[in-house]
This record gives structure tokens, sequence and C-alpha cells, in this order.
């Protein structure tokens, strides 16, 4: 009874602390602006440096990391302290995973912010760190990997988050935990499902170091 109370009381957390979004937040702050009225109109880290450049990108990144690893964190440590005596590990673990899917969807469907979110890639990542930061490590990897060679963004978050499953049945992780981590991975796949169809057809944009500008072109001024 008391494990169940735990995790919902640190599913519940995870989902407010995954709803503070830090490009709609910094965007307001900085632009007195919405990050969603611009660019692709997603609430993540990589249309706020294409619409705005380099600035307000940390505070972007330090936002949604720090929610991701609190939400993480809390999450199994309300539940670890409410296992039965011999089993704190495997429930310190499964709490972990259950608030970092719970973070993942708050970021995607934000309470604060009429639930329209962002991708949760920064914020899934984050999470990881503390379930497995081999499994981190791995998918940041393979991201860096394909988006270097690529240049698309949503080819490397797509690709690299499904390696955190298979990761973590290698490293030895319960299939309950599994299990769920596989429905976060769901999620950020469907929540990437226009940027598939849009490689799928060869129409993805490739990400560039330096911010969107093509907004500009039709302005006689510019």
């Amino acid at each position: 009874m008391l494990v169940t109370l735990m995790l919902l009381v640190s599913a519940m957390i995870a989902y407010l602390l995954g709803s503070v979004n830090g490009a709609i937040i910094i965007s307001r702050f900085l632009y007195g602006q919405d990050i969603r009225r611009s660019g692709s109109g997603n609430a993540g880290l990589t249309n706020f440096y294409r619409t705005y450049g380099v600035t307000g990108t940390a505070g972007v990144i330090a936002i949604d990391v720090i929610k991701g690893v609190l939400g993480a964190f809390l999450g199994g440590l309300l539940v670890g302290l409410a296992a039965p005596e011999g089993m704190e590990l495997e429930f310190t673990d499964t709490g972990r995973v259950v608030a970092t899917f719970c973070v993942i969807l708050g970021h995607c469907f934000p309470a604060f912010y009429g639930f329209r979110g962002g991708k949760g890639i920064l914020t899934g990542v984050s999470c990881v760190f503390v379930v497995d930061y081999r499994a981190a490590l791995i998918a940041l990897f393979i991201f860096a990997v394909i988006v270097v060679a690529t240049r698309y963004v949503s080819l490397g978050s797509i690709i690299s988050t499904c390696s955190v499953p298979v990761t973590m049945i290698a490293n030895g992780f319960s299939p309950r935990c599994v299990i769920i981590a596989a429905v976060a991975v769901a999620l950020i796949v469907v929540k990437h499902s226009a940027n598939i169809s849009r490689l799928i057809n060869h129409k993805e944009s490739k990400f560039a170091f330096r911010k969107d500008i093509s907004h500009k072109l039709d302005n006689d001024s510019f």
C-alpha cells in the first residue's frame, strides 16, 4: 500500500516538474514571445535555437535538465524508501523509470501551458542519466554520430531514444522497468510522427549552427 502511494505521489511530482517547460519560459522571459508561435511550433531546444540562436539556450537546457534529473531522483528515492526490506534496489529502479515516463509526459503535455509542449528528448536523456548513466551515454553517442553524419536532429533523437530499452535489457534491468521505459520511448516516437513523415518524404529540415532567418526573407526591409 505504501509503495503504491509513493508511486502515485512521485508520478504526480514528476509530471508537474515535466510541465515546467524551459523553451516556453525563456522565450517569454527574454523575448516576450511564445516559442510555440515560431518555427516548427515545438516547445523544445532545437526550435528555440533555430529561432533565437545561442542567447537563452543555456536557460532552456538548465531548466529541462534539472527537472529531468530531479524528477527521476525523487521517484527513485520515494519508492525506494517505501520498498520491502531487501527489495530497495528493484523498487528504486521502478520509481525512477515511472518518474521518467511522467516527466516526459509532462514535458510533452504540460498542464501549465495548455498541454502543448515539446518532444521530450533533452528532458528524457536527463532522466535516463539517473536511471542508468550507461544507457544515457550510449544514447548520446548514437545521437551525436547520426546528427553529425546526416544533420537530422529528429533522426538522431528517434534512433538514440530507441536504444535506451535495449541497453537497459543488456544491463540487467527488470522486465517491468524495460516495459515502462519502452512506453516512454513510444511516446517520444509518436511525438516525432510529423518528423518521421518528413524524413520519409525527404522534406525534413537539416540542422545548421545558426538561427533560422528564413521567415525574414519575405520582409521588404530585410
